[in-house]
């Protein structure tokens, strides 16, 4: 069995490192960067999940409070599977009507994939422009996606609450533009949001040397078919920030071993998510449980990084359990100074806001890789995950295990405190310009 001091032993050597992350969130960006600044010599190879996005849907913004406290977090987060009518009577306002309305799905709406090409270009090009502007020469990293993917990811929020991330690379003006049109819906709004897209699309192509948009993007059968031949047992690694979607797609479709899997799932307590599983396990929650048949079948070494770790639990102002890797806002503004990088956390910090969920920034993902590049940083138990119910949901669980490939970091207070300074300064680093390394 591997350990994480033999994988940080080998990251110099790694010529392959797969990233499997949802483009929503920035620490997704931030994890990419990690892997390009330490593991040097590999090329890195991004498989970005599509979200379900229905720009037809208006959006909260500036109601989210309100309505919240008039209606509860269920109507305003869960993804609704019907017409919420309790609530449109509840609140006697037609014109609300649209904000509690079925949510589509991939599955049962095929409207929901008619932008899905152009979001997820966008998406890359997002990406890609964070690299460029640290100096990461694209010749180090390609993108993929899969259509298939959206057979089975599912919506993880209540569309008029999930953040508008396909507007965040578009200019001031756009961005200004975009506001009018929140709280638009049906074919007005879909039609304005799309027209703003294409424009940032186009900008960032040509921006960042591409013909079209659409270039960025290779399909995961390229992927696949590297592993299953030119790169086929060479050394690799797969980290994950997002659905497990594309990762079992890639590891069942191959013989591929990878050196370790290490990825941003699970929960220790299931008290701190927003939801009754961790945000990655929901969105695909089959996958979420096929990886872990297929590491134990391959003894792939495996550490799951669980919200925990990254978050503490918190109520009504009151520390309930401490997480000293949950920054507090000074720490994370250090962090982002001491890399040149405020850009990223006024971004991150607005993304926050517009999530009206998170009451600051997380680095979940990104600092579901610092132990990589930490090994004594942070303890973890070998375990196993499995299938229960929560009030009629499904959910996923976790237990210790005697053996297995299958570990899962610990929010083991003192560890996370000694470290606590280290871990801050390995996330500057990476978020620094290669020049200054």
């Amino acid at each position: 069995m591997s350990s994480i001091q033999a994988i940080h032993n080998q990251l110099n050597d790694i010529e392959h490192v797969v990233v499997c992350v949802d483009p929503v969130d920035l620490d997704n960006i931030w994890q990419s960067l990690w892997a390009l600044v330490r593991a040097p010599n590999a090329h890195i190879h991004i498989t970005l999940s599509p979200r379900v996005l229905d720009l037809r849907v208006p959006t909260f913004a500036e109601l989210f409070e309100k309505l919240m406290e008039k209606v509860g977090s269920h109507y305003m987060l869960d993804v609704l599977e019907e017409n919420a009518e309790e609530v449109c009577a509840l609140l006697g306002d037609e014109v609300l009507r649209d904000y509690f309305a079925r949510d589509a799905t991939f599955q049962t709406d095929p409207h929901t994939r008619t932008h899905i090409a152009l979001y997820m270009a966008i998406s890359a090009l997002r990406f890609a422009l964070k690299f460029s502007s640290k100096g990461h020469a694209s010749s180090r990293y390609t993108f993929y996606w899969d259509p298939r993917s959206m057979e089975t990811i599912i919506p993880g929020i209540h569309h008029p609450t999930h953040v508008n991330d396909y507007l965040y690379a578009c200019s001031d003006e756009d961005r200004r533009e975009s506001s009018k049109y929140l709280h638009l819906r049906g074919q007005e709004r879909e039609e304005k949001m799309v027209t703003i897209m294409e424009r940032t699309a186009n900008r960032l192509a040509e921006q960042l040397g591409y013909q079209k948009p659409a270039d960025i993007l290779h399909p995961i059968e390229e992927l696949i078919g590297l592993f299953k031949g030119p790169v086929a047992g060479t050394q690799s690694l797969v980290l994950g920030g997002g659905p497990f979607t594309e990762m079992v797609r890639l590891l069942a479709e191959t013989d591929l071993v990878p050196l370790a899997i290490v990825a941003m799932a699970r929960t220790w307590h299931a008290d701190v998510n927003i939801f009754v599983n961790n945000y990655n396990d929901l969105m695909d929650m089959d996958a979420a449980m096929e990886i872990e048949n297929i590491v134990k079948k391959r003894a792939i070494p495996t550490w799951f990084f669980p919200t925990e770790c990254a978050k503490a639990k918190v109520e009504g102002g009151e520390v309930l359990r401490a997480c000293p890797w949950d920054f507090a806002t000074k720490e994370l503004i250090a962090i982002f100074k001491a890399a040149g990088d405020m850009e990223s956390y006024e971004q991150a910090a607005a993304f926050t806001r517009e999530t009206k969920t998170l009451a600051k920034v997380h680095m979940f993902d990104v600092l579901t890789v610092v132990p990589l590049a930490l090994p004594s940083s942070l303890p973890y138990r070998r375990a196993v995950s499995y299938g229960d119910q929560v009030k009629g949901r499904r959910v996923i669980r976790i237990k210790e295990a005697a053996d297995g490939p299958i570990n899962i970091f610990c929010p083991d207070e003192k560890a996370m405190a000694a470290s606590k300074e280290m871990a801050m300064k390995e996330i500057s680093y990476v978020l620094s310009p290669v020049n200054e390394k």
